[in-house]
């Protein structure tokens, strides 16, 4: 047979194969129009997502998110052209946490709730066997979810930091496992933080271009081993040492080399190094939390009166947390609260005093990806022994209050690796508080801070009239046109008995809080309610700082401990006619908390 021949009948057969393949797809489209219709929509979904995506990585250079500022606009441009990366992670988010969610209602809700309905004569639930063997469970649950969490990246490790301190919502075993995410997240490769420090050391010397950084890929193609050693060395006095890891990087101990020009040598200092290829997981994460936002603002549109807020008060820690990945930024954030602090809480006029701390930070060596600081000696206020933090915690109020009503410029992440305890070096024994990693702060406009002082003095000497018709509307929680007759009563019940009344006993206050949930519905969803956009943050350090004080001392209150620097601060702002009146009613307020 010919080579001619072979190739027709080739075609022949392959047509004769095509002409049955179409024939039984039309008799299974005939059968199963239904799900032929949607396995048809599903592969033409993914195809196209896989086209969009793939034609975005081919011009990745025309849509680039800005790394020295927070852009939402830019970071849904980049992502929505992605939609298969942002379908791989929602993947991997369940694929994480939605064993461990399961597992936990399987285990702690439904199985305690078909018991309560069903009875049963041989009941043995409260056994000590019984007993051991569900809190063996919570503890590998709550190793388990430590681990996803960890898995899941810095969004996800700074969610569970911030109820690490949180004894008032979770259990004393989960707390204990989370609380290793704040100073014990696994390390990334020593040899590539050692990479990153030594490309980002030539930026500082002005060796490159320092704005905005590079790849750790093209700087790793240029340096070798021998030239990584000599960057850092010729910088430090020996290799740096790893002493802690977190969420964002890892931080590392080493001492200032001698020479000419460096001031400071022979000191020693905390190198924070950023971890590689943490860019894209952040602003996706960043991304999905926005686009929830959205999703919930749509929702509270159409079925509650409730103005819109969520996208904007995500914004709001979006933004912070976007910025945290610019160390640039930290230390600029760092210095300011050093010279603004160090005001407040040294004092010269008879003695030198010591109260709070920030440490130095040594520009001439900070870039995007490294910052180099003052090192610090001292331990989590939350680890001190229990007589130390109810010493220090009414500083720790005062600290954050001064913070956020006097300064401008909150320190929005004071979870137990950020507030330390350390010696004054004025005497050498003195306990004092350092705070460390300002990387995540909220700013507040003066308007703002008047209209919180003024909103405290209100809540302290009860007089939720004036803090609803007014202060509400000033701070943006209600429209300023809003006839607030039939919220006040309300909002009287939540700010009195799930607030003020509710005291520092966690049962009592999750009692009351439960008791007034349904006025709490009722102000979400019958009325235009919204949230301030840097009350994310604000309300997120105030309650860290509130989970380590009541780790220390389970009777804390934090009204009772606000109390005196409401005082000194209503007095400042407000006229001097006033003062006697502002003492007194805080006096009053005081006495019945």
């Amino acid at each position: 047979m010919t080579h001619l021949t072979k190739t027709l009948v080739r075609r022949l057969v392959s047509a004769s194969s095509i002409d049955n393949m179409l024939n039984r797809l039309s008799t299974l489209l005939r059968r199963h129009p239904i799900k032929s219709f949607t396995a048809t929509t599903i592969a033409t979904g993914i195809s196209y997502a896989h086209y969009l995506e793939y034609n975005a990585n081919k011009n990745d250079d025309k849509i680039v998110i800005p790394r020295n500022h927070f852009d939402p606009t830019a970071i849904a441009n980049y992502w929505e052209q992605r939609p298969i990366s942002i379908l791989k992670r929602l993947g991997n988010i369940v694929y994480e946490v939605g064993p461990v969610v399961g597992e936990y209602v399987i285990q702690f809700q439904l199985k305690p709730y078909v018991k309560s309905i069903v009875v049963d004569k041989d009941d043995d639930s409260n056994t000590t066997a019984t007993i051991e063997k569900k809190n063996e469970l919570e503890r590998e649950l709550s190793q388990k979810l430590r681990q996803s969490l960890t898995n899941l990246g810095p969004c996800f490790v700074k969610i569970g930091q911030q109820l690490s301190i949180r004894p008032d919502l979770i259990s004393p075993t989960v707390l204990y496992e989370l609380q290793k995410l704040c100073d014990s997240v696994p390390p990334f490769d020593n040899d590539i933080a050692m990479k990153v420090l030594a490309q980002e050391l030539l930026f500082a010397k002005g060796w490159r271009d320092k704005e905005g950084g590079a790849n750790s890929s093209d700087s790793n193609d240029i340096l070798n081993e021998n030239e990584i050693h000599n960057t850092i060395l010729s910088v430090f006095e020996g290799m740096p040492k790893l002493v802690a890891s977190a969420s964002l990087g890892q931080v590392y101990k080493a001492t200032l080399r001698s020479s000419n020009n460096n001031n400071s040598s022979g000191e020693q200092v905390a190198i924070k190094v950023q971890r590689p290829d943490i860019f894209e997981t952040v602003t996706l994460d960043l991304f999905l939390l926005i686009s929830y936002g959205k999703l919930v603002d749509k929702f509270c549109s159409i079925f509650t009166n409730q103005i819109p807020y969520h996208e904007t008060f995500i914004n709001g820690f979006a933004n912070g947390s976007f910025m945290e990945m610019n160390y640039v930024n930290d230390a600029n954030n760092q210095i300011y609260f050093r010279n603004e602090l160090h005001k407040r809480f040294h004092s010269t006029k008879k003695k030198v005093v010591e109260k709070v701390i920030v440490p130095k930070v040594y520009e001439e060596y900070t870039t995007q990806r490294i910052l180099v600081s003052e090192w610090i000696d001292g331990v989590p206020l939350a680890q001190s022994p229990p007589q130390q933090i109810r010493q220090l915690i009414p500083i720790g109020v005062e600290l954050f209050l001064c913070q956020l009503l006097d300064v401008g410029a909150f320190h929005a992440d004071p979870h137990p690796g950020n507030l330390y305890v350390t010696t004054s070096k004025v005497d050498g024994v003195t306990p004092i508080l350092c705070l460390l990693d300002f990387g995540l702060v909220a700013n507040v406009s003066i308007e703002a801070r008047t209209s919180m002082t003024k909103a405290i003095v209100n809540l302290l000497q009860g007089d939720y009239d004036t803090l609803i018709a007014r202060d509400a509307k000033d701070l943006g929680f209600l429209p300023v046109d809003m006839d607030v007759t039939e919220l006040k009563p309300v909002l009287k019940t939540i700010l009195k008995n799930g607030l003020v009344d509710a005291g520092s006993n966690l049962h009592d206050r999750k009692r009351r809080l439960m008791s007034i949930s349904d006025e709490l519905n009722e102000v979400f969803f019958q009325h235009p309610f919204s949230v301030p956009p840097f009350f994310a943050l604000v309300t997120r350090g105030l309650g860290l700082l509130e989970g380590i004080a009541l780790t220390g001392d389970p009777n804390f209150d934090i009204f009772q401990a606000s109390y005196p620097y409401a005082k000194r601060r209503a007095i400042e702002t407000f006229s001097v006619k006033d003062v006697a009146k502002i003492s007194g009613m805080l006096r009053r307020t005081s006495t019945r908390i």
